[in-house]
């Protein structure tokens, strides 16, 4: 158990490591700009757009960043579209990983088993659901699904319902914007707060059931 664990921190170091070297040669104001560029050609844009959102995970930038992006080159209504279908896409390797990664033994048994836990009590769909409105950040999520046993389409539904405010603040901001800047993005407090507590409610009656089960009988 413990030299299980021990091979598992190592890969965790291991990846971190990739993304960290990876965030440090990987500018976001240069690869952003190299989008914006070709944003007068789909097909070469979607092809860009999609790699991007692949990668993501491991360059440690925040999904929002490129959906800001998306409001500021295309408005709200088709950069909305492009956001969610993005955020479903670029959580998919973290959730491949977990996926793959998935034992009964060392930290990440420990950490599955506690999923496996939750999903049961709450459900797949309705978990992703309230992790995405909570201020978690996104790739451990899809990690953590991946090494529960989530099943993909619950995993991509949940994941797409539940940025959707994240998604809508980011496009708003990015369509609003006269000149591109990426540090002018913030998230306020008090929405941080109401998303919070959005997301607990949507566990609070699954969560309120089994401890009324589980004490009755």
């Amino acid at each position: 158990m413990k030299a299980a664990t021990q091979r598992q921190l190592v890969g965790i170091l291991g990846l971190a490591g990739v993304a960290a070297v990876a965030f440090l040669f990987a500018s976001p104001e240069t690869v952003i700009s190299e989008l914006e560029s070709l944003a007068s050609r789909p097909v070469l844009f979607i092809f860009a757009l999609s790699t991007l959102y692949l990668v993501r995970p491991f360059l440690l930038w925040p999904v929002s960043s490129i959906a800001l992006v998306l409001g500021y080159l295309y408005g709200v209504e088709l950069a909305m579209g492009l956001a969610l279908a993005g955020a479903a896409l670029t959580a998919l390797p973290p959730y491949l990983i977990g996926r793959y990664a998935k034992t009964d033994i060392g930290l990440f048994g420990s950490l599955g088993s506690s999923g496996e836990t939750v999903v049961d009590t709450v459900g797949e769909f309705r978990g992703v659901v309230a992790a995405r409105f909570s201020p978690i950040p996104g790739d451990p999520i899809s990690y953590a699904a991946g090494l529960s046993g989530v099943s993909l389409r619950p995993f991509l539904a949940g994941t797409v319902v539940g940025e959707i405010p994240w998604a809508l603040i980011a496009v708003f901001t990015g369509a609003s914007m006269r000149t591109l800047s990426l540090s002018e993005f913030a998230v306020s407090p008090e929405l941080l707060l109401a998303l919070t507590g959005i997301s607990i409610i949507v566990l609070a009656g699954p969560i309120y059931n089994r401890i009324q089960t589980a004490t009755t009988g």
